[in-house]
């Protein structure tokens, strides 16, 4: 949930500027169609406000937002039922007895309006929110899927929307006019965030569907172990080297019917329509024997392996399928050690788990065995309990550096947890659920160390941002600005290194500075614009009478703006007389007169320097290519693995830790939040370009042993 929390607001927070465009762009249409006069202005005063105090709003929409999404997500969680709060977030039915009896007539009006703009949005998102909406009833055990209950429907951004408008000081006036306005045409795509929030459910193996699950009765007979003599060492098996490549097809072809028998269906989808509604129970002769061959390796399983043993030759569900108790098992169950030696042999395959942690992982093959005859949903479902233990302790597995060596703490909790496994399991799964809770929390207690490590460098980096975020606003409207002087009038010269060196410097103090001077902004451009027009010649008397008027205004606005950059010395006062000469002019003259020529070379080559400075520092900024690559790094989120390699060709494992709101700023980490560095998403994409960065694969790795039997192409089964 804090994943998700955490991906709508920041594509909100992406998106904003986008999003107040589209709904200015509405009402502005409302108004081409002649309302009636109180509704006309009503809505000309939100465009207006919403255009003048965009930044105000912004802010005040961050704030509603994130409120009202933690004040919904309690609500949504299975102990919420008897909330009181959670009425409100039904839809009221208002002849409903005396549902709004005690409320304000005005506040009544207001939650009927709100509800019918909501019902809107819920027609026009209906696809994606049903399927967004019966995920997070998975993911939450909810009975079952309640459009109430999920916190990112499009009601709960509505009242955010709202709520900013209403609690951000701007007109109330115009509040029901402007809730009305609100079309889901016109605003942000909602479709892309449920898209989004749906394929992290999905990743996670939530589904999209309800499931059919057979539930077992508590006094069930389970199997006794047999006796320990039936516990026989499995010895690997005498394959020519010459047949072992047919020997591997045939297995693989064998558990690629098996599944397909058993209704498994390629893809992360899963099909719940093949599924039998009851399975036969285990062969319990092979259950006890795979007891006993648990017990034995109790005791042998965590000694050494070799220094130059492969962990491919520890696989020992296909070494044992040949076995006398193999054999004489039921289809189903040989079927199901077929399919899991080839699941095993993928993780033992996988370039991105460590060596030593392939030697524990392999230690769970007799218990995930045993685990998957017990419950056959363990080929069908992403939920089953040891498939999620094996999943989870994979891909965790992924973060531990053979440097840090076995006392470190990651290797000793997955040791450990593998450990119970082959201590404590007979027949009850809750073991699996229990360790991987346990697991988890000690994974999230880690990220959390990590984080606070993190937060510091993150803090830093996010003041960088907004600094040459600032900066970049800067160049803009300077840049746009001294193009859009038309070349009948073109500027003075010596203003060109002055609007591209001092002005910007305090465009982008007003820029950094907006929370406690919000206005300071568009003062400095008013400022900007008014110095250009006043070093123009004045041709008319009532042009020269004007500039007189403003010239006091404008010398003050002038010097509170260089007091604040604190430039001083003899350059600000040699830029001041060469402004009040030019103003003087400006007054007595209706033309440019002819300059010195010395001083007119040296101003020309500054300000053609400054303007090649200027459009360089943009060019920076604002140049893009749009490959694959860059793609690719434009879709990287917080918690992904990468192989990075080094200068020096040797490569390092590193997360993604931190992502900066305009995505300027990467940050990569080990798993403790330490060794950190820091790149720009086009500077991700050029590394993609060189091969210098590799992406490990986050999908649940049964799943993809899964895909990988079920592949048609002999080629990517030899792969």
């Amino acid at each position: 949930m804090r994943e998700l929390i955490s991906r709508t607001l920041l594509f909100f927070s992406e998106r904003e500027g986008d999003n107040l465009r589209l709904v200015r762009a509405h009402l502005q249409q409302l108004l081409d169609d002649k309302p009636s006069p109180a509704q006309s202005q009503n809505l000309r005063t939100a465009h207006m406000m919403l255009g003048a105090r965009e930044f105000a709003f912004h802010q005040a929409f961050r704030r509603a937002l994130q409120a009202t999404l933690e004040e919904e997500t309690p609500l949504a969680l299975p102990d919420a039922t008897a909330h009181p709060a959670l009425k409100h977030n039904m839809l009221v039915d208002p002849m409903h007895g005396m549902t709004l009896s005690l409320v304000d007539m005005s506040e009544v009006e207001r939650i009927m309006l709100h509800d019918r703009v909501a019902l809107r949005f819920n027609q026009y998102h209906e696809a994606n929110l049903t399927v967004l909406t019966t995920r997070l009833a998975g993911l939450l055990n909810l009975p079952a899927p309640s459009l109430a209950r999920n916190p990112f429907r499009p009601d709960v951004f509505i009242r955010s929307f709202m709520q900013a408008w209403d609690q951000g000081g701007f007109d109330p006036q115009a509040s029901d006019d402007l809730l009305l306005s609100l079309q889901p045409q016109h605003t942000v795509d909602l479709g892309a965030l449920y898209l989004a929030l749906d394929n992290v459910l999905a990743e996670v193996g939530v589904a999209a569907e309800s499931t059919l699950r057979i539930k077992r009765k508590a006094d069930r007979p389970t199997a006794k172990p047999a006796s320990a003599s039936a516990a026989v060492k499995v010895t690997p098996l005498a394959t020519p080297p010459h047949l072992l490549s047919q020997v591997r097809h045939t297995i693989t072809a064998k558990a690629r019917q098996f599944l397909q028998q058993i209704g498994w269906a390629a893809g992360p989808k899963i099909h719940s329509g093949a599924i039998p509604t009851l399975w036969p129970p285990a062969d319990l002769s092979l259950l006890g024997y795979l007891g006993d061959l648990q017990a034995c390796a109790v005791t042998s399983a965590f000694a050494p392996a070799p220094a130059d043993d492969s962990p491919a030759n520890h696989n020992i569900l296909r070494k044992m399928r040949d076995l006398a108790e193999v054999r004489r098992a039921p289809e189903l169950d040989r079927g199901t050690v077929d399919a899991l030696a080839e699941v095993f042999d993928y993780v033992f395959a996988d370039q991105d788990i460590p060596v030593q942690m392939k030697y524990i992982i392999g230690r769970l093959q007799i218990p995930v065995l045993k685990a998957a005859m017990i419950d056959r949903d363990f080929f069908l479902s992403n939920d089953h309990p040891a498939r999620r233990l094996v999943d989870t302790l994979a891909h965790a597995s992924i973060a531990w550096a053979p440097e840090k060596g076995e006392a470190d703490p990651l290797y000793t909790c997955i040791e450990q947890t593998v450990k119970r496994v082959l201590h404590e399991f007979e027949d009850d799964l809750d073991l699996f659920r229990d360790l991987l809770q346990q697991f988890t929390e000690f994974l999230f207690e880690t990220e959390q160390q990590a984080q606070a490590v993190i937060e510091k460098t993150a803090a830093q980096e996010r003041d960088r941002e907004i600094i040459g975020q600032a900066l970049l606003q800067a160049d803009q409207a300077v840049h746009e600005r001294i193009n859009a002087q038309p070349q009948a009038q073109p500027l003075a010269r010596f203003l060109v290194p002055f609007l591209t060196h001092q002005w910007r410097d305090v465009l982008i103090h007003a820029r950094l500075t907006a929370d406690q001077a919000p206005q300071a902004w568009d003062a400095a451009l008013a400022t900007l614009n008014q110095l250009i027009w006043s070093t123009q010649p004045k041709t008319q008397a009532q042009e020269r009478r004007q500039l007189v008027a403003v010239l006091p205004e404008l010398v003050r606005n002038i010097n509170q703006g260089l007091d604040v950059i604190e430039w001083q010395g003899e350059p600000r006062a040699t830029f001041t007389r060469r402004l009040i000469t030019t103003h003087m002019l400006a007054i007595r003259l209706t033309h440019t007169p002819a300059a010195d020529a010395h001083t007119q070379a040296q101003e020309e080559r500054a300000g053609a320097q400054a303007m090649e400075e200027l459009d360089a520092r943009l060019a920076q900024h604002l140049s893009q290519s749009h490959d694959e690559f860059d793609r690719l790094a434009q879709g990287f989120k917080r918690g992904l693995w990468f192989d990075f390699i080094m200068e020096d060709g040797q490569p390092h494992r590193c997360l993604l830790s931190w992502v900066s709101p305009m995505r300027t700023r990467l940050l990569f980490t080990n798993r403790e939040g330490f060794d950190a560095f820091v790149r720009s998403e086009r500077e991700v994409a050029a590394l993609l370009r060189l091969n210098r960065l590799r992406m490990v694969d986050r999908t649940p790795i049964v799943s993809r042993a899964l895909n990988q039997i079920m592949a048609d192409a002999p080629e990517k089964l030899a792969a």
